[in-house]
């Protein structure tokens, strides 16, 4: 007979919440922590992820981050006092690598100016240009090395390699932290609704040409998401971390809603974004999902097949 733990182990494997509660338990065990690189522009799925994370790490630890900031306007010393040499978690996402060097930059240094902390980059995906950057590569590979005490979760399996082949990481696999964030559902009112990237992610003929325009859109085309963006720009600069923290969250479940809106009018999404994947898996919506010019939504869903039931890969 099974004891109630492995019960209750079993059941948390069966799921994206139970496969990221395990990846981050005792990683701050009764100590302060900060999260950085909150996602300050137009792109609700990367709220999804930061939500996401605020709220699994806030359930298994029991209390808020005592440090938050963006990339950007990350202050070292702030926060090691905030977080009195607790865990610094740095969010997930698709930004690690070459295609958004700037971002990928902005977090080495951060990296850098805390090496000797225990730092955690949560779930990722490895995004590069084609061809690569040696340049870039090596700076990366020299942070990393000098970090004394890194974990480095990674979304699919594709990356893993990746990292491990270019950059000298070894990563764990972990689901994206969006599956913690809650979704607010909408009622369908059409048959299908599709979310194809308009940026240096997508892939030529990626398109629901076939659907009705006004049932066809990406993030950017939503007035409500530019415009809790817009508002949003104010809040990395709110002295008191607690306001701040406040901010950081309202701005993004905002954002979160729009986007679930969004989603939500169709019975069925066509996507090429992940978190479009994610958040309409979420919203138990048929999901029909190309891949993006970075390969992550296949990787993802060829990774995570048993935690979207919901979801084929065309």
């Amino acid at each position: 007979m099974a004891s109630a733990t492995g019960i209750r182990t079993q059941q948390m494997n069966s799921s994206a919440k139970g496969y990221i509660e395990q990846a981050l338990s005792g990683l701050a065990p009764g100590k302060p922590y900060a999260i950085v690189d909150y996602p300050n522009y137009a792109n609700p799925g990367d709220c999804a992820i930061w939500l996401g994370a605020r709220r699994a790490l806030e359930s298994i630890y029991g209390y808020a981050p005592a440090y938050v900031s963006t990339v950007r306007q990350f202050d070292a010393r702030r926060c090691r006092e905030k977080t009195s040499e607790g865990t610094i978690f740095f969010l997930g996402g698709g930004n690690f690598g070459s295609l958004y060097e700037k971002h990928h930059r902005m977090r080495l240094r951060a990296l850098d100016k805390i090496a000797d902390l225990r730092i955690v980059l949560l779930p990722l995906s490895v995004a590069e240009r084609d061809p690569g950057n040696p340049a870039l590569i090596a700076e990366t590979r020299s942070v990393v090395e000098r970090c004394l005490n890194l974990k480095v979760l990674v979304r699919e399996r594709n990356s893993m390699k990746q990292l491990r082949e270019t950059y000298r990481i070894e990563g764990q696999l972990c689901p994206d932290t969006a599956h913690w964030c809650h979704i607010s559902d909408a009622r369908p009112t059409t048959e299908a609704v599709g979310l194809f990237r308009k940026d240096g992610e997508a892939l030529p003929g990626a398109s629901g040409n076939h659907l009705p325009s006004g049932d066809v859109f990406d993030w950017r085309d939503n007035r409500t998401i530019m415009q809790m963006n817009r508002l949003g720009k104010i809040s990395p600069l709110i002295p008191s971390r607690r306001l701040r923290l406040a901010a950081f969250d309202s701005v993004a479940k905002s954002k979160v809603k729009a986007a679930s809106k969004l989603l939500g009018r169709g019975n069925r999404v066509l996507t090429d974004r992940l978190h479009g994947v994610i958040l309409a898996s979420l919203m138990k919506r048929e999901v029909a999902a190309a891949d993006n010019k970075t390969g992550k939504v296949g990787a993802y869903v060829n990774t995570w097949p048993h935690l979207l039931p919901h979801v084929t890969l065309n």
